[in-house]
């Protein structure tokens, strides 16, 4: 006898289970190394910058008076530190750009075309870490004075009567900044395109893009990710950096950190310098976050932050 079937479908749905993370506390345990670091060292250190700004320097007696007030961050309405901090921003956001402009395509090239010369041009990307400032500084100074080596071209071939100024101005900090941070650029943006998928390139190509579409629209959005890391790196360590602003310039480039030497050092004003680098690192906060916001709305990269 043969028992009837049914002609109705059951659906089977079959809910995917999650595998249980292995250890959930592994990203905590990670991450709690630097967050000790940043409460011991950073946290004190800011805290007492931001007391110590709030009290004023007596020239008179040479001495630090506990007098709460913000009378010292009264600089913010004077011209002379405003134009400081548009001039700190001005060459740190046109370095971050030479830098990127420099450091992604070699980048490109030691990580499509590198080959068994890969360890060779990774090592020649750091090789401006391997020098101190003042050495690299100096070096600068003996090819960009007035004595050196462009010079020299310049005025024995007839481009110039006298020797061109590219020192002790905006230009040569550009320059020694531009040039002592290539390879902070360069290499996140190397370690961005280590992770990417070299079959979407060729996958965009097998579906009629050309190379610098495929370029546009595959390989630059997907590095975006150590673009972002690299510019945030050079910023930082560019609106921060001194020794460069202050030989390079000679004294003639007002920038934030060489105002903040100087109260410090010179003048012992200590209340006011504090309250010059609480505005720096603020303002630098202030650059990085807004840059990264608008890096992750825009409509063209939000998967990659996906």
């Amino acid at each position: 006898m043969a028992l009837p079937l049914s002609t109705e479908r059951k659906e089977l749905t079959v809910s995917p289970q999650r595998r249980p993370r292995a250890f959930p506390w592994l990203p905590v345990a990670m991450a709690l190394p630097l967050v000790l670091f940043l409460l011991v060292f950073f946290a004190p250190a800011v805290s007492y910058n931001f007391l110590s700004s709030l009290w004023r320097y007596d020239f008179t007696t040479r001495a630090v008076v506990q007098d709460w007030s913000l009378g010292n961050y009264r600089f913010l309405t004077d011209d002379l530190y405003l134009r400081a901090m548009w001039t700190t921003v001005r060459i740190s956001l046109i370095s971050t750009a030479i830098t990127l402009v420099i450091g992604y395509p070699f980048a490109y090239f030691i990580m499509f075309y590198g080959g068994r010369f890969r360890g060779l041009l990774i090592l020649i990307t750091i090789s401006p870490l391997l020098l101190t400032v003042v050495i690299r500084l100096m070096g600068w100074l003996m090819i960009l004075g007035p004595g050196g080596v462009i010079n020299q071209f310049l005025v024995g071939f007839g481009f110039r009567q006298d020797p061109a100024q590219l020192v002790f101005n905006e230009l040569g900090v550009i320059i020694g900044l531009s040039q002592s941070h290539i390879p902070h650029m360069t290499l996140p943006i190397l370690a961005g395109l280590q992770r990417l998928d070299r079959s979407l390139p060729l996958a965009a190509r097998g579906l009629g893009a050309n190379p610098i579409q495929a370029f546009l629209r595959v390989t630059l959005p997907l590095s975006i990710p150590g673009i972002l890391a690299g510019s945030i790196l050079v910023f930082v360590t560019v609106a921060t950096a001194f020794a460069t602003p202050h030989i390079l310039g000679g004294g003639r480039v007002s920038v934030m950190p060489v105002f903040i030497y100087e109260k410090f050092m010179v003048l012992y004003d200590w209340p006011l310098g504090a309250a010059l680098g609480l505005i720096l690192l603020v303002m630098v906060l202030i650059v990085i976050a807004g840059g990264q916001r608008w890096v992750e709305r825009s409509r063209r990269f939000t998967g990659v932050f996906q």
